[in-house]
């Protein structure tokens, strides 16, 4: 029993790809919602990073670089970051939501869309659920 949580760990449970999200992030949850409107494969593990078995699970990643992208890890333990991870997701799509995963393949995609999330990830608490950012109140001189 013991060996068998030890082979789990660092690794999606069989045939899934864990989703490590922030939990606390408005944008994120508004994100993983959408992510599970779209899912057709039922592969979706779905995991918030600030659970403590969650963070037991993945004792390898560091919380900083959890915090600061997406993570999706699969079922033999590989790791996925930012626009990659959205990649991933859309991989194991089944159809033509599938196809979408690539467009990673076209010349300057894959640069485009990881400096496009990486933006937009690093200002994600100031942004709603929908990803606007927040309006700042007015200051008075």
């Amino acid at each position: 029993m013991a060996s068998e949580h030890a082979e789990s760990v660092g690794k999606a449970s069989p045939g899934k790809l864990a989703i490590l999200y922030d939990g606390s992030c408005e944008m994120c949850r508004a994100s993983l919602d959408g992510i599970r409107q779209f899912d057709n494969s039922g592969k979706m593990e779905p995991l918030d990073l600030h659970d403590e078995d969650v963070r037991a699970k993945f004792p390898e990643l560091k919380m900083e670089n959890l915090l600061e992208e997406l993570h999706a890890v699969d079922e033999n333990g590989r790791v996925y970051r930012g626009a990659r991870a959205i990649n991933e997701i859309l991989r194991r799509q089944r159809g033509l939501k599938g196809y979408l995963a690539y467009l990673w393949y076209i010349p300057g995609y894959a640069w485009l869309a990881d400096r496009q999330y990486k933006r937009i990830a690093a200002s994600r608490y100031e942004r709603d659920a929908q990803g606007r950012v927040k309006s700042q109140p007015l200051q008075e001189n």
